[in-house]
C-alpha cells in the first residue's frame, strides 16, 4: 500500500509540474483519481473537490453525462481490454473557454485498476491560425466568398452528383472597371450577390471562381428549378443595376453569360466539371442565351476537346497539317492582280478540314494564336520572296494579325526578323488588324502600328463598318487601307442602299487618304457596281479562290498581264449597258 501511495505522489508531482490540463479517470466508474493544480486552479475549484467525483461533473461543462471524449470509446473490441495506443481529438471546452487537443492514454492505476490519463493542450491560437489559413486558402479576400479551391473540394465531397450548378460570367466587368473604377465593379458584384441571396434559397452556396466568374452550387436541386433561376439571372441583367460606389448613385448595364450544369451527368473529377463550366459559358457568351449542359452538349464539348487536343498536337508537331493559301487582290484600273492575302488553312489528322473560324477561335481560347500567326507571317513572306513577287510594281502581301499579337511586345521585332530573314522589303507587306476597341483606343496598339509604319509596312483595317469604330473617328485611325466585309456587296446589284453605302465607304476612305478593298466579289455585275462607286481594289472568287503556293506560282503571270474581264466591264459601262450606270449618289 505504501508503495502505491509513493507512486501516486510521484505521479502527482509530475503532473503538477506541467502547464497543461491533466487528470486521471477510472475507466469503469468515471471517478477522477487525480487532477493537476493547473486544471483545478483554472476552474477555480479545489483539487480535493474534483478528485473522487465523476469527471463529467467538471469536464466540458456537461453535468448530465459523459463528455464526447469518454474513455469508454477507447474500448475498441468490446471485451474490456483497452486500446494501448493514445487517442487524440480536438474539441471546444466551454468550461475552460479554450479549444483543446485531448489525448487519452490507457494506464494501469497504482492499485491495479484500469484508468486513463487525459492531457488537454490549449490549441486556441493554433485553431485560429488554421482557420485563418483555411480562409485564405478557400475564400476570396475581396468578397469573402468561397473560391475555386473550395468549390473543387466541395465537389469532390459530392461523388453522387445530386446537385446543380449555375455559373455566370461578367462579360463587361473589365470595361466597367475601366470606365467607372474598380470600386464600381466591386459594388456591382456585391449587389448581384445580395440580390441572389434575397431569394432565400435552400441548400446552396455562392463561389467566386475567378475574378468575374461565379458559381451557385445547389444540393438536392432539380434542373427545372435551376434553369428557372438561371433565366431570372439572365433577364435581370437586361436591366441596369443601381450601385453606389463611394456614396454616388450609378446605373450600370452589364452583359453576362449564364450556364446550368447537371451534376448527375457524371464527371471524372472536380477539375473536369470546372472545365465543362468554362466551355459552356463560352457557348452562352456566343449565343447570348442560357446554356444547359446535357447529353447532346456533352457530345459537342467532348468533340471540341478532342479537336483542341488535335490542334495542340499539330502546332507542337512543326505545324503539321497547316498550310498558307493566297487570295489575289486585284486593281481594276490596271486590270491585273496587285497583291495577295495570306490565309491560314488546317487539316486535322483526326477530323479533316476544319473551317478557319473554328480553329482560329479555338487557338485564341487556348493561347496558340500567336504561334500560328507568326508561322503564317513567316511562311507567307517566304513564299512571296521565293516567287519574287515583291519585284512586281506596287505588290503587297496582306497578313492578318490577331488582337493577341497586337498586344505582344515582341511583335515589331518579330516582323522585322521575318523581313530580314527572307530579304523582303517592308513596303511590300501589309499587316491587317480586325476593327476593335483595342485598335481604336489602345495606346499600346497605336504605338505598335506607328512603329510598323516606320518600317514602311502598310496597315490595313479589316471588317470596317461592322465593329467598334464609327465613321466619325475614321480619320484618326493609324491605318492606310480599309477592307469591307462581303455583306456590304452581297446584294449590291439590286439593293440601292448597298450601292449608296459602297460609294459612301469609298468616299470616306479617300477623304481620310486611305485605300478601300472590297472583299467577297463573286460576280461581274457586283464588280461593275464597285467600279462605278470607286472602290480601289477587289478581292473574291470572281478572280480566284484562295490558292496554294504552287497554284499561285502557276498563275504568277496575272500580276503582269491584263485580265480581259476588266476590259469587257469597262466597255459595257462606257456603252451604258448597265441601266444604272451612273453613281447612285448623282
Amino acid at each position: 500500500m505504501e508503495k502505491h501511495l509513493e507512486s501516486a505522489e510521484a505521479l502527482r508531482k509530475f503532473v503538477d509540474s506541467a502547464a497543461v490540463y491533466i487528470y486521471v479517470v477510472d475507466y469503469k466508474t468515471d471517478e477522477i483519481l487525480m487532477v493537476n493544480n493547473f486544471y483545478a486552479g483554472t476552474l477555480g475549484v479545489a483539487r480535493e473537490r474534483m478528485e473522487g467525483h465523476r469527471c463529467w461533473e467538471f469536464v466540458m461543462g456537461s453535468d448530465e453525462g459523459p463528455c464526447p471524449f469518454c474513455p469508454r470509446d477507447m474500448d475498441l473490441d468490446g471485451n474490456g481490454v483497452l486500446d494501448p495506443a493514445p487517442q487524440t481529438t480536438e474539441a471546444y471546452d466551454p468550461t475552460l473557454g479554450i479549444w483543446g487537443r485531448w489525448t487519452g492514454q490507457a494506464i494501469e492505476w497504482v492499485d491495479g485498476r484500469q484508468a486513463h490519463i487525459i492531457t488537454i493542450t490549449d490549441v486556441s491560437n493554433e485553431k485560429l491560425l488554421r482557420e485563418e489559413l483555411s480562409r485564405l486558402a478557400y475564400y476570396d479576400k475581396y468578397m469573402n466568398l468561397p473560391n475555386r479551391t473550395k468549390l473543387e473540394k466541395d465537389l469532390a465531397d459530392r461523388p453522387g452528383g445530386n446537385y446543380c450548378i449555375i455559373a455566370f460570367d461578367y462579360i463587361s466587368l473589365r470595361y466597367i472597371n475601366d470606365a467607372y473604377g474598380r470600386n464600381a465593379g466591386d459594388a456591382l458584384m456585391k449587389s448581384v450577390i445580395e440580390w441572389i441571396r434575397s431569394f432565400n434559397l435552400r441548400d446552396f452556396e455562392i463561389y467566386r471562381v475567378d475574378g468575374d466568374e461565379f458559381c451557385l452550387l445547389f444540393d438536392h436541386a432539380d434542373m427545372m428549378s435551376a434553369g428557372g433561376l438561371a433565366d431570372r439571372i439572365c433577364e435581370r441583367f437586361q436591366e441596369p443595376w443601381e450601385i453606389r460606389p463611394e456614396n454616388e448613385d450609378t446605373f450600370i448595364t452589364c452583359k453576362i453569360s449564364v450556364c446550368v450544369i447537371d451534376g448527375r451527368t457524371g464527371f471524372e473529377s472536380p477539375e473536369a466539371i470546372l472545365s465543362i463550366i468554362e466551355r459552356t459559358l463560352r457557348i452562352s457568351k456566343e449565343t447570348g442565351m442560357v446554356s444547359v449542359y446535357n447529353r447532346e452538349m456533352d457530345m459537342i464539348l467532348k468533340r471540341d476537346l478532342q479537336l483542341e487536343i488535335s490542334l495542340k498536337n499539330c502546332v507542337t508537331d512543326d505545324m503539321k497539317g497547316f498550310e498558307v493559301h493566297f487570295q489575289p487582290i486585284v486593281d481594276p484600273k490596271r486590270g491585273m492582280w496587285l497583291g495577295v492575302e495570306a490565309l491560314c488553312r488546317w487539316k486535322s489528322p483526326e477530323f479533316g478540314r476544319i473551317p478557319p473560324l473554328v480553329f482560329i477561335r479555338m487557338a485564341e481560347q487556348i493561347g496558340l494564336i500567336n504561334t500560328i500567326g507568326y508561322w503564317v507571317l513567316n511562311r507567307a513572306i517566304a513564299v512571296c520572296a521565293r516567287l519574287k513577287l515583291h519585284e512586281t510594281e506596287d505588290f503587297f502581301l496582306d497578313v492578318n494579325l490577331s488582337p493577341a499579337q497586337m498586344s505582344d511586345e515582341t511583335l515589331v521585332s518579330k516582323v522585322l526578323m521575318a523581313l530580314q530573314r527572307y530579304g523582303f522589303p517592308g513596303r511590300s507587306l501589309a499587316l491587317e488588324v480586325t476593327e476593335s476597341e483595342e485598335v481604336d483606343k489602345g495606346d499600346y496598339s497605336r504605338t505598335t502600328i506607328e512603329k510598323l509604319q516606320a518600317l514602311e509596312i502598310k496597315m490595313a483595317l479589316d471588317d470596317f463598318g461592322t465593329g467598334y469604330s464609327n465613321f466619325n473617328n475614321l480619320k484618326s485611325l493609324p491605318v492606310g487601307i480599309l477592307k469591307t466585309e462581303k455583306q456590304f456587296i452581297d446584294d449590291i446589284v439590286v439593293d440601292e442602299y448597298q450601292q449608296y453605302l459602297s460609294y459612301l465607304l469609298a468616299e470616306l476612305a479617300h477623304a481620310a487618304e486611305m485605300k478601300l478593298i472590297a472583299e467577297g466579289v463573286e460576280t461581274k455585275e457586283q464588280m461593275k457596281k464597285l467600279m462605278q462607286n470607286g472602290a480601289d481594289y477587289y478581292q473574291g472568287y470572281l478572280f480566284a479562290k484562295p490558292l496554294t503556293e504552287w497554284e499561285l506560282e502557276e498563275q504568277i503571270d496575272k500580276f503582269r498581264t491584263v485580265d480581259p474581264i476588266f476590259d469587257e466591264a469597262k466597255r459595257e459601262l462606257a456603252r451604258g449597258d448597265d441601266k444604272k450606270g451612273d453613281r447612285v449618289c448623282e
